[in-house]
């Protein structure tokens, strides 16, 4: 009965008590879904916002190394090294200053002046030609490279010497050359042969000596192609020097490649010394040489105009496209400057440093023109370079009575030469012999070295 009873009273809660019962497991699952929501939701928030410091110092810390990178300093390539050299307004990356003029031409009555106590002496006291020099030295220092022209052999130390007409100097000349500051000198002349092939090898050696780069004749064969290339000591890029002469005065030398020639049109080898000079200046270009220059020696004396030879060899030597410049030596007269076919032609320098002449037409003898030709451009970069400047001053061959190289400038760094009427009547004339071919003037400009080193301290 009990267990009926049991089952009676259970089924007799009925409804209501089925009713109560719900109603409390449905709040209890309210609550339960409440709090689970509420811990999902605080779970989110701190998913997605986390501790509020470490949120802060993690921002703070990514906006620093935005910054960081922001503010980081960007490689910078670093500029392009420029060589100037001593050029006065180097118009590009690099620069070569290129200092030329006439001839050495040494007769007794010039090598006398300097003689030693005993001319005879083999240790180099012979003679010191220093003095004679001497004045020249501020305008080399105002150059980069600095080539003379080496008219005639020289005999060895102790003598015995000779002048004209079949040379043979005191060979202290070379070591006085050395000192006044040349780099190079050319020796293709028309006294290449004055003592054949023994005086070529004393020149070379002695000149090698001294350490003085050179070219014209030779000792070897092997020499004989090889191309001069001179590295400017103020490192604005290499010198390629070439030359040749129109005459050895009738006579021959042993072999064809002992001296370079540059024989007229007409003559049989005349094609082919144009093509070994061209050769030359392509090889030197082959081994780094940005610019090449080439000297002409020239025989018709005392012009104060280029001669037919002159012409027709220097412009047949521009239309191969291989030289930057050409000048000349050998008429023992200044003669003008011409702008052809895109190159610069300097026809005659005169004489560096001579004996002086006393007959009325032989008076140009005593007279030169040095120059600073400025070459600009990229170095090693084909193409770049060009000259860009032609710095000339007038020269004459002695100093107040006594023989010395002697700028003959309006600016009279060392005095007047002669005098002053004289010097200005020298001057005007070589002035106009420079311009007679229409060289213009924006590019070929009077030399005043005081001005110059003037305005040189003013920028330092």
């Amino acid at each position: 009965m009990s267990h009926i009873r049991g089952r009676g009273q259970h089924r007799a809660g009925g409804p209501q008590s089925y009713a109560r019962a719900h109603t409390g497991i449905v709040a209890v699952i309210a609550v339960f879904v409440i709090a689970l929501a509420a811990a999902l939701g605080v779970g989110v928030w701190l998913t997605t916002h986390g501790d509020s410091k470490a949120d802060t110092d993690s921002a703070a810390g990514h906006t620093a190394a935005s910054q960081t990178a922001i503010d980081k300093p960007k490689a910078t390539p670093k500029p392009v090294a420029e060589h100037h050299g001593n050029s006065p307004d180097c118009p590009d990356t690099d620069c070569i200053a290129l200092l030329v003029n006439g001839d050495l031409l040494f007769h007794e009555g010039l090598w006398s002046h300097f003689q030693g106590p005993n001319p005879n002496a083999t240790d180099g006291t012979a003679f010191n030609f220093d003095p004679l020099f001497e004045p020249m030295k501020q305008y080399i220092q105002a150059s980069d490279i600095a080539v003379c022209e080496f008219e005639t052999p020289i005999a060895q130390r102790g003598g015995p010497y000779a002048a004209y007409p079949i040379f043979n100097i005191p060979p202290e000349v070379a070591d006085a050359a050395k000192r006044v500051g040349y780099n190079a000198c050319t020796h293709a002349t028309n006294h290449s042969w004055d003592q054949g092939s023994d005086g070529i090898a004393r020149l070379w050696d002695t000149l090698e000596a001294d350490g003085i780069a050179q070219t014209g004749s030779y000792k070897t064969e092997a020499d004989s192609t090889k191309p001069l290339v001179i590295d400017s000591p103020t490192g604005g890029g290499k010198l390629g020097l070439v030359t040749g002469t129109v005459s050895l005065n009738g006579m021959t030398a042993d072999y064809d490649w002992q001296v370079d020639r540059l024989r007229e049109d007409g003559d049989p080898n005349h094609d082919s010394d144009i093509q070994r000079a061209v050769d030359k200046a392509n090889k030197a270009r082959e081994q780094g040489a940005d610019v090449v220059a080439i000297a002409m020696h020239s025989v018709q004396e005392y012009l104060d105009y280029a001669d037919s030879w002159q012409i027709s060899e220097a412009h047949e030597l521009a239309d191969t496209g291989a030289f930057d410049v050409i000048y000349g030596a050998g008429c023992h007269c200044a003669q003008p400057i011409e702008h052809y076919n895109n190159t610069w032609i300097i026809y005659g320098l005169g004489n560096a440093v001579t004996e002086s002449a006393n007959t009325p037409d032989t008076l140009v003898n005593n007279q030169g023109v040095t120059a600073r030709i400025q070459f600009a451009g990229k170095k090693g970069v084909k193409g770049s370079w060009r000259v860009n400047r032609i710095d000339w001053v007038p020269t004459a061959n002695v100093h107040q009575g006594n023989y010395q190289w002697c700028p003959i400038s309006s600016d009279h760094p060392i005095g007047t030469c002669w005098d002053e009427a004289y010097d200005a009547q020298i001057r005007q004339r070589i002035w106009n012999v420079i311009y007679s071919m229409g060289a213009d003037q924006n590019v070929v400009r009077e030399w005043n070295i005081t001005q110059e080193q003037t305005a040189s301290s003013g920028t330092k």
